[in-house]
């Protein structure tokens, strides 16, 4: 049973310019990289919903798709745009590249109490803004960074209620490092192209 008044969101916009073609459905293992990550998140969601700009791509996927408000800002675009169209109280985002994602660690994310403004992970020193569960009340916050063409995550939590998940917490389900692990090159995937 999906969790109350919450979205999934796989963001599938970007141009995947350092892995030298569309990352999104390059096949891995014999699927498209977007397939393994949809396989994790399809047991907590069942109607998970893609954020991208080329819906005849992905119609192999039967999943609905909403295309960028403002299309070329990166992953905050899809992050924006998903809180703009989709109507819950709140989007757990997921990036298209991260074939190495946890269930259960996603149903523990999707449990922690609806009280802040964006649950995120944390490994080592870096968030993990890709795999977070952002509420409504960070809508402004992100148009606000997008009319001041500040693009960048790491901006995005200035100033929120934040509840970090720490490394004790993911390290339970799985390598902390392994499972935020996206692929940005072929040799990510012990590819050597």
């Amino acid at each position: 049973m999906e969790p109350d008044n919450m979205k999934a969101c796989i963001i599938a916009g970007g141009k995947s310019g350092r892995f030298g073609g569309d990352k999104s459905v390059y096949v891995h293992e014999g699927r498209p990289l977007i397939s393994h990550v949809l396989d994790v998140i399809k047991p907590v969601f069942e109607y998970p919903v893609l954020i991208a700009n080329d819906s005849e791509k992905f119609s192999f996927l039967g999943l609905e798709v909403i295309p960028d408000i403002i299309p070329g800002l990166g992953p905050i675009g899809g992050i924006y745009t998903a809180l703009e169209k989709i109507d819950c109280s709140r989007v757990f985002i997921f990036p298209c590249d991260m074939p190495f994602l946890n269930t259960e660690f996603v149903r523990y994310m999707s449990d922690i109490p609806d009280v802040y403004d964006v649950i995120v992970p944390r490994a080592g020193e870096f968030f993990q803004p890709l795999h977070a569960i952002y509420s409504k009340k960070c809508l402004s916050k992100i148009k606000k960074q997008i009319d001041e063409k500040d693009y960048k995550m790491s901006s995005i939590f200035e100033g929120l209620n934040i509840r970090v998940v720490g490394e004790d917490e993911i390290g339970f389900y799985e390598d902390p490092f392994m499972i935020f692990k996206n692929i940005n090159f072929k040799a990510d995937l012990g590819l050597h192209e």
